[in-house]
């Protein structure tokens, strides 16, 4: 597979929940917002944040 670039677009990143992240949830809301994809991540801090990736 082989990734093809696109001119103007870039990856943006936009925390959506700051505590106690699920997976489900964190996808569901970064599609609807952005439709973007959305992880969960442990800080350092231990809390669990959705990270949501999308192309602005």
């Amino acid at each position: 597979m082989v990734a093809k670039e696109a001119q103007g677009q870039h990856i943006c990143r936009q925390t959506l929940l700051n505590d106690n992240c699920d997976g489900p949830t964190c996808t569901d809301l970064c599609d609807k917002k952005w439709r973007g994809t959305g992880q969960c991540y442990r800080t350092v801090d231990r809390r669990f944040i959705c990270l949501c990736n999308f192309i602005c």
